[in-house]
């Protein structure tokens, strides 16, 4: 888990995945559940509100194979991200 304090608070959370993002450059929505150990639907909520204030954008990557695509997204820390984890610590 990345903060303790982060169970159960939302902006707590928001804040852990500011500072995940901010260490790892860009992570899948897997990755950040797994390093926040919350429910996939309390971080996803987390990642939306993010997005809708602009301090993460979302990157996503298409590989076609054949008829086949296989897509990733990856989450990232926009400018204004980098901005409120500022304010933040």
């Amino acid at each position: 888990m990345v903060n303790p304090n982060a169970v159960g608070s939302v902006p707590a959370m928001e804040g852990s995945i500011l500072a995940l993002l901010d260490r790892h450059e860009s992570l899948g929505f897997d990755q950040i559940v797994a390093h926040l150990d919350e429910p996939a639907n309390v971080v996803r909520s987390a990642l939306t509100d993010l997005r809708d204030s602009g301090f993460v954008g979302v990157l996503s990557i298409g590989e076609i194979e054949g008829h086949a695509k296989d897509a990733a997204t990856y989450w990232r820390l926009t400018d204004r991200g980098r901005e409120e984890l500022a304010r933040r610590r």
